[in-house]
């Protein structure tokens, strides 16, 4: 469960400080981050909400760190959950091209409608 240590250093958080808050030794969260043991099912779901992130996410069942719920997609169009959807498949490097993309499309088509 490297996850663990990466969340725990995003978050500027000492391995005794995250096993303070959890209740459990230091070498216990030494131990999850090092791969020689995992958490039980409790702490897990404890480790996911301190982090804000889901437990299929800990356990590295998906790369979404916070899946969308029924209410954040509810004014999405079928389109946009598709788009979504396909951009998580993406690495990040064609992510962050196929957003550059679509801002650059953004703009032509204002440029476009305000005449220039």
């Amino acid at each position: 469960m490297r996850i663990i240590k990466q969340l725990r250093k995003e978050a500027g958080m000492k391995q005794s400080e995250l096993a303070k808050i959890l209740n459990v030794g230091q070498s216990t969260v030494s131990g999850w981050e090092n791969g020689t043991f995992e958490p039980d099912r409790k702490t897990l779901r404890k480790i996911a909400n301190l982090f804000n992130v889901s437990t299929d996410y800990l356990i590295g069942n998906t790369n979404i760190k916070n899946p969308l719920t029924s209410e954040d997609i509810s004014g999405l169009t079928e389109k946009q959950i598709k788009i979504l959807e396909m951009m998580d498949k993406l690495p990040e490097q064609d992510q962050d091209d196929l957003i550059q993309q679509a801002e650059y499309r953004i703009w032509l088509k204002q440029q476009k409608e305000s005449g220039q």
